[in-house]
């Protein structure tokens, strides 16, 4: 039977993935935040709801390019998953606004 169960309560630093999750969740700092979405996916790779939610932390952040390759890891586990579908496309948006503000204030200083 303990075999069993460390097969199905795989633990890193002592937490499950269960508790990792619950810590990432109920945690204010973005930053810890991704820590702790990192130690779930470390014992659950194929959980596109804590890659979903790990994007998000890099929105908050304001690094979209990484927000976005979490979004795309979340929709090939799961290519239906629309939450994550529109998060990239708002990440996408975001870069797009950002690089038209500095083309425009570049445009300005000549």
């Amino acid at each position: 039977m303990a075999f069993l169960d460390k097969l199905f309560k795989k633990k890193i630093e002592g937490k499950t993935v269960e508790e990792w999750y619950g810590l990432a969740v109920a945690e204010t700092d973005p930053e810890k935040k991704i820590e702790y979405f990192d130690k779930v996916l470390a014992l659950k790779p194929d959980f596109a709801g804590a890659w979903n939610l790990r994007g998000l932390e890099f929105v908050v952040l304001k690094r979209y390019e990484e927000a976005i390759a979490s979004f795309d890891k979340a929709l090939e586990i799961r290519p239906s998953y629309l939450e994550a579908k529109y998060n990239k496309e708002d990440a996408e948006t975001e870069i797009r606004k950002t690089r038209t503000a500095e083309k425009s204030a570049e445009e300005k200083s000549i």
